[in-house]
């Protein structure tokens, strides 16, 4: 018993030199009164952040182009606008994650948009698809950067597994299905006035929500 009891307190011992070197803990007079933290995973979530606002702005750009009259694409333009909406919600649930774990967000997180970098100046409708499928690709590849990052913080990790990468994957499962069966679609109409019907009757499905 006093050998079990003499292990016991060596284990807890070493328990707590592994905890206090892999977290960042400060204790302080004001609140939070304690702070604990992996950096590398919060530096690799201060980082990503921007990712998910460069991919929220241009969703918006080219749901706003397919929006104009000139254009009339209310289906890929509403699918679009809803991209956007997601990847600034992963956005802010990441920089609410940081505050919840007391991790300071100041002027020194640097974020800074370049709308020459971001923006197009036109899309045709097949390429803004394969151009959300690749954008949605990188992102969620970003996401598993992050997750192997924060490997050593469950909670870290936990936040962005569940829901972030579940939305991730879903969307880059319907963007395949939406460029296929838009290919498919084009694939029996050789002109450009059967290409656009193809692309309206396509529009009017995405409308629906069938994408």
């Amino acid at each position: 018993m006093h050998r079990l009891s003499l292990f016991m307190i060596a284990l807890v011992g070493c328990l707590s030199i592994t905890g206090a070197t892999e977290f960042n803990c400060k204790r302080g007079t004001g609140f939070p009164k304690e702070v604990c933290y992996v950096p590398e995973c919060t530096n690799a979530i201060k980082d990503h952040i921007k990712y998910e606002f460069n991919a929220a702005f241009k969703y918006m750009y080219m749901g706003a182009y397919f929006g104009q009259d000139v254009v009339d694409r209310p289906g890929i333009s509403k699918f679009l606008l809803e991209a956007a909406s997601e990847e600034r919600s992963h956005a802010i649930q990441m920089l609410d994650y940081l505050n919840l774990r007391g991790i300071k967000i100041d002027s020194t997180l640097g974020y800074s948009f370049d709308a020459d970098t971001i923006l197009e100046t036109s899309f045709t409708y097949q390429g803004a698809l394969e151009e959300a499928l690749n954008m949605e690709i990188e992102v969620t590849d970003l996401i598993n950067n992050v997750v192997a990052k924060c490997a050593d913080d469950y909670h870290g990790a936990d936040v962005f597994t569940n829901p972030i990468l579940d939305e991730q994957h879903d969307g880059v499962r319907k963007l395949q299905g939406a460029v296929k069966a838009l290919h498919d679609l084009s694939a029996g109409y050789g002109t450009p006035a059967g290409l656009n019907l193809a692309e309206y009757l396509f529009d009017k499905k995405m409308m629906s929500g069938e994408f």
